[in-house]
């Protein structure tokens, strides 16, 4: 790794333990002084406040997507499938909700940040709902809406849900893959 590089990373972790500490309110002159700089010397490895948003949104996006991939290439019938996709989003963003916060306040839905992750995770359904229906023997035509209404309707119900302080995750889980299988599976005849 080079030296701006391994310099970018710790830079980057410092700003992920105040995102931690501060949640949405995190500011870059706290990212700064935790990392033992100025403002200025942090603009100068991200670009701007937007570049950090950028560069923690990847590194959210990256072990989201892995997680994901690993829960939906899991054997199993269609709906255990889903189950375990939706049950791992929650948990990751239930993980770190102060992270969630960050991101989902601090990065509008139409800005390059949160369309990217948004993309990213959109593509991993898609690749996900397009076998099942192949599979299925089913138009696959649809799975790129429906997997960009999935993560709309996971972003939405999990940003709402990690705000409720003491709310379980199971009912949600239990709800959110309900109406995905219902509506999607049993749309397309997969049970």
């Amino acid at each position: 790794m080079a030296v701006s590089s391994h310099r970018r990373e710790v830079l980057l972790s410092a700003a992920l333990t105040v995102i931690a500490r501060d949640g949405p309110a995190a500011s870059m002159e706290a990212m700064a002084a935790e990392a033992g700089i100025t403002k200025p010397i942090l603009y100068r490895h991200f670009g701007d406040r937007d570049g950090l948003i950028a560069a923690v949104a990847n590194r959210f996006a990256d072990e989201l997507v892995v997680r994901l991939s690993q829960a939906l290439d899991r054997p199993g019938s269609p709906r255990q499938r889903i189950e375990a996709a939706v049950r791992s989003y929650l948990e990751f963003i239930e993980e770190d909700p102060e992270l969630y916060g960050f991101l989902t306040q601090r990065a509008h839905v139409s800005c390059v940040v949160e369309s990217g992750v948004i993309e990213r995770l959109a593509a991993v359904l898609e690749s996900a709902i397009a076998e099942t229906l192949d599979a299925a023997g089913v138009d696959a035509r649809p799975a790129e809406t429906w997997a960009y209404g999935v993560v709309g309707m996971m972003h939405l119900a999990g940003a709402h849900w990690v705000s409720t302080v003491g709310k379980p995750r199971e009912p949600l889980v239990a709800d959110l893959v309900s109406l995905v299988t219902d509506g999607l599976l049993g749309a397309s005849r997969l049970s």
